[in-house]
């Protein structure tokens, strides 16, 4: 009696109301929401110089490299300020001076300003470093 009562109730829970479709789902629409522009204080605009100091400060970015700390702060600037940021802060464009890379350095490209070495300088003379002969001792 236990088994009829446990089939009767498995049963009673089957959902024959499983229905398939061959109509495809309709295509969503991906919105392309602008990011917004950063706000920043009054001071930061006024100098932004001081700005990106304190904002790289290691008290600040704590882990952060400050190469990238620089990178991101001018970033956020040049979106505020548009034309009027200065030319010192202005976004690096390193990434356009990509050259393709050596064996040496182990990566396939190298980005930014070129080693001094492929500019065409002469390389650092070889010093000696023998000792000078010195005085004998002073006899008493």
């Amino acid at each position: 009696m236990t088994t009829a009562l446990l089939f009767a109730l498995v049963l009673q829970q089957a959902a024959p109301g499983v229905v398939w479709s061959d109509d495809p789902p309709a295509p969503v629409e991906e919105v392309a929401v602008a990011a917004p522009l950063p706000v920043l204080p009054a001071h930061a605009l006024a100098d932004p110089y001081g700005w990106e100091r304190s904002q790289c400060s290691p008290f600040i970015r704590k882990d952060e490299p400050l190469e990238h700390c620089q990178a991101r702060v001018r970033v956020t600037l040049a979106a505020a300020m548009g034309d009027r940021l200065p030319d010192g802060l202005r976004p690096s464009k390193a990434l356009e001076n990509c050259t393709p890379g050596t064996a040496a350095n182990g990566y396939a490209i190298q980005c930014g300003p070129r080693p001094v070495a492929a500019l065409g300088a002469p390389p650092p003379r070889k010093r000696s470093a023998t000792a000078a002969p010195s005085a004998p001792p002073a006899a008493p």
